[in-house]
C-alpha cells in the first residue's frame, strides 16, 4: 500500500530530503532538550535503584550478577535494561552524565523511528509532525533524561510497532529477516518493562479487530508467541514483584481514581495546557468528523484499549497514585502517530501545524519548568530541594583526602534516605563518586530535632569538610558551626566559589597537618589510622581508630581490642573489646580509664584476632614498614 492510496487528499508535499533536514533538527532539538542538565540534575532515588542493581557501589557486576540483585531487590522490575545499564557503565564509566548518555541515545533512536512509524502509515508529513510532538513533550523529556528503562522501552515499542506493519501489509521483502526482528522485539519489550502487557494487549485489540487474515497474521501471532515464551522462565519473578507492590499500603493508600488519572493524562498529553489539549481535541474531532479516515480511526483504538487495560486494573488493584503517571507513558508512541495523522490531515497543515507546534513548545516550556509536573515524578520531586551534588563533586575532585567527611545542609533530609540496598543518594556523591562519607543536615531542623541530626550525621568523624552556600545561609548554620568550632580546629579553605563554600576541620585532639598512620592486616582488614592522647588531668587516654573491611564476612570473625601494655609486656588495666560489626566502623571513638594504673610507663596497642580461636591477626604498619601482631599507638607516663 502506497502513502498516497490511504487518503485520496493526503499526498506527501515533502520531499525526501527537506524531510530528512527537518528530521536532523528536530533530533538536534530533542538532543539538547533531553541532554541540558545531564551533569546538574542530581540523581534522584529511582535512578539510584538501578545504579545499585548494575553494582555501581560494591561492582561492577557481571550479567547473573546483575539479573540476581534485580530478582532478588528489584522483582516488579524485568532486567534487560540493568545489564545494558552495566555493560554501559563498564564502558563509560558511573559518572552521571556518562550514565544518562544512554536513555538519552535511546530516546533519540525512539523519535526516529517514530517518524519512520507514522511516515510510514500516514505519510512524511504526519512523521515530521508526530516526531516534533513527541520529541518536545515536557513529560517525555523528563525521561529521555532519566536513567531508567522507560526511553528504551519506547524505543523498542517504536521499533516493534514499526515491524508489525511491515509484516502486516507485506512491506518488507524480507520476509523471514523481519519475522526474526519482530521476535527480537516482542522478546526484548517483555524483558525492558512489564508495560509491554500493555502494548501487546492494544496491539492484538487492533490485530484482532481490523489485521486481515492472512499468513502474515498468523506469523504475527507466532512471534508475540515466541516472545511470550522466551520471558516464561521470568515470569513467576515478576508476577511475585507486581503482588508485593501491589500489596503495600503506602501505594494502595495514594492510588487515584479513574477520573483522577485520566484529568491528568489529558494535561500530560497536552503539554501541561489544558487549551492545547483542547485544540489538539478538537482538530482531531474535525478531521475525523469531515475527512473520515479510517486507518486512524482503526489506530485509536490502539491506545483507547490501553488506556482502559490501565484503568481496570488500576479499579481491581489500586497501584497508581498521581505521583506515578509513568504508568500511562506506554501510549505515547501511539498517541504521537495519532497526533500527527491528524496534523497532516487538516486544511492548510503547514500553517495550521505551525500554530499548533508553537502553542505546544510554549506551554511544555513552561510546564517543565513548573512545579506542577513535579506532582506526577514520584520521589525525583525531592531533588529540587538537594544541595547542588554534582557541584560539590566538580569543585572537590582532586582536593580531598581518603578519610574526609564531607558535611553540608540541604532542604529536605531524603537526600540521606537508605535504600533498600543500603545506599543514599548522599552515598552516591560522596561515596562513588568522590571516595568519601559525608551526609546532610535539614536545614528547617531546629532545637532537638537539630541537635540530633548534628549528633547522628557529625558523630566521630576526625576528618571534617564543612559545606554550604554563603548567599543563603540556614537557620541552623550557626548552630552546627558552633558544634564544630567547639569539637574541631581550621585547616583552611578547600572550595571558595560564589555559591559553594567548603571548609576543612580536624578534631581537636589532632593536627591540621598530621599524617595517617595506617596498617595493613593479611585478612583483608585496613586501620586507616589510628591516633590516641593521654589527659592525665581527667586520668583517661583518647583513642580514636577508623577502619576498613573487604567482606562482609570479615565483620563477624574478628573482634578488635585496645589495651594498656606495660615495657615488659604485662596487660593490666582497663582494655575495650569490640566486634568489628559492633558499630565501629568506619570511625571508633574510645576512652580508657588511667585511675587503677600505678605510676610507670605505658603503652596503648591495637589488636585485632579471630574471635573464634583467639589467634592474632598480623600485618604491616604502612607508615613505618614494620610486621606485627601489636601495634602501638601511643606512648605516656602515669605520675606518681
Amino acid at each position: 500500500m502506497q502513502f498516497s492510496s490511504i487518503f485520496a487528499d493526503n499526498r506527501d508535499t515533502i520531499g525526501q530530503s527537506t524531510s530528512s533536514l527537518l528530521m536532523a533538527f528536530i533530533l538536534l532539538c530533542v538532543f539538547a532538550f533531553g541532554a541540558n542538565g545531564l551533569n546538574t540534575d542530581s540523581i534522584w532515588t529511582d535512578e539510584l535503584y538501578a545504579i545499585t542493581n548494575m553494582g555501581g557501589f560494591d561492582g561492577p557486576y557481571s550479567p547473573a550478577e546483575v539479573v540476581n540483585s534485580v530478582a532478588e531487590n528489584f522483582p516488579d522490575h524485568v532486567p534487560l535494561f540493568f545489564l545494558l545499564g552495566a555493560g554501559w557503565a563498564n564502558f563509560v564509566g558511573w559518572t552521571q552524565f556518562a550514565l544518562r548518555l544512554l536513555p538519552v541515545f535511546a530516546g533519540l533512536l525512539m523519535i526516529a523511528w517514530t517518524y519512520r512509524l507514522a511516515g510510514d502509515l500516514f505519510g512524511r508529513f504526519a512523521g515530521l509532525a508526530a516526531a516534533s510532538l513527541l520529541g518536545t513533550a515536557a513529560y517525555m523529556v523528563l525521561y529521555i533524561h532519566d536513567f531508567r528503562m522507560y526511553s528504551l522501552f519506547l524505543m523498542f515499542t517504536a521499533v516493534h510497532m514499526w515491524l508489525y506493519w511491515r509484516l502486516l501489509e507485506r512491506k518488507s521483502k524480507y520476509g523471514r529477516l523481519t519475522f526474526v526482528a519482530f521476535a527480537l522485539s516482542t522478546v526484548a519489550l517483555f524483558y525492558t518493562h512489564f508495560f509491554a502487557g500493555i502494548l501487546f494487549a492494544g496491539l492484538g485489540v487492533y490485530h484482532l479487530l481490523f489485521g486481515p487474515r492472512s499468513r502474515r497474521w498468523w506469523q504475527i501471532l507466532l512471534g508475540w508467541a515466541v516472545g511470550a515464551c522466551l520471558f516464561l522462565p521470568y515470569l513467576p519473578v515478576l508476577v511475585d514483584g507486581i503482588q508485593r507492590a501491589a500489596d503495600k499500603a503506602d501505594v494502595t493508600s495514594r492510588a487515584a481514581s479513574a477520573p483522577e488519572l485520566l484529568g491528568t493524562l489529558f494535561l500530560l498529553l497536552s503539554n501541561g495546557s489544558w487549551l492545547t489539549g483542547a485544540m489538539l481535541a478538537g482538530l482531531l474531532a474535525y478531521v475525523i468528523a469531515r475527512r473520515r479516515p479510517l486507518r486512524l480511526i482503526k489506530i485509536m483504538t490502539i491506545p483507547l484499549t490501553m488506556v482502559t487495560f490501565i484503568i481496570v486494573a488500576n479499579e481491581l488493584i489500586g497501584i497508581i497514585p498521581l505521583t506515578r503517571m509513568r504508568y500511562f507513558i506506554v501510549i505515547w508512541i501511539p498517541v504521537a502517530l495519532i497526533l500527527g495523522a491528524c496534523l497532516g490531515h487538516v486544511p492548510r497543515r503547514r500553517l495550521v501545524s505551525g500554530i499548533v507546534l508553537l502553542a505546544w513548545l510554549v506551554s511544555g516550556y513552561h510546564y517543565y519548568r513548573s512545579e506542577a509536573i513535579m506532582n506526577h515524578v514520584g520521589s525525583m520531586v525531592f531533588t529540587r530541594l538537594y544541595p547542588p551534588l554534582p557541584d560539590y563533586v566538580w569543585h572537590l575532585k582532586g582536593k580531598i583526602r581518603s578519610e574526609d567527611y564531607l558535611l553540608g545542609f540541604s532542604q529536605s533530609s531524603h537526600v540521606n534516605k537508605v535504600l533498600t540496598l543500603g545506599n543514599s543518594v548522599a552515598d552516591y556523591y560522596t561515596q562513588e563518586q568522590l571516595g568519601i562519607d559525608g551526609a546532610f543536615i535539614r536545614r528547617g531542623a531546629y532545637g532537638e530535632w537539630l541537635e540530633g541530626e548534628i549528633r547522628q550525621w557529625m558523630g566521630d568523624q576526625p576528618y571534617l569538610l564543612f559545606a554550604f552556600d554563603p548567599q543563603d545561609l540556614p537557620n541552623s548554620y550557626q548552630r552546627v558551626r558552633e558544634v564544630i568550632e567547639s569539637n574541631y580546629l581550621h585547616c583552611g579553605v578547600v572550595v571558595e566559589q560564589p555559591q559553594l563554600f567548603v571548609q576543612r576541620h580536624v578534631n581537636s585532639r589532632l593536627d591540621c597537618d598530621r599524617e595517617y598512620r595506617p596498617i595493613a592486616y593479611e585478612n583483608g582488614v585496613t586501620l586507616v589510622d589510628r591516633f590516641a592522647q593521654y589527659a592525665p588531668e581527667e586520668r583517661k587516654v583518647y583513642i580514636l581508630t577508623g577502619w576498613e573491611v573487604e567482606s562482609e564476612e570479615a565483620l563477624y570473625q574478628y573482634n578488635l581490642s585496645l589495651q594498656f601494655i606495660t615495657p615488659d609486656w604485662q596487660r593490666l588495666g582497663a582494655q575495650i573489646d569490640r566486634h568489628l560489626y559492633d558499630n565501629i566502623l568506619p570511625w571508633f571513638s574510645a576512652e580508657l580509664s588511667t585511675e587503677d594504673l600505678p605510676p610507670g610507663d605505658y603503652r596503648v596497642m591495637v589488636i585485632l584476632y579471630d574471635r573464634a580461636s583467639g589467634k592474632k591477626v598480623g600485618g604491616v604498619d604502612l607508615a613505618s614498614g614494620r610486621e606485627d601482631r601489636f601495634f602501638p599507638i601511643v606512648s605516656f607516663v602515669v605520675e606518681a
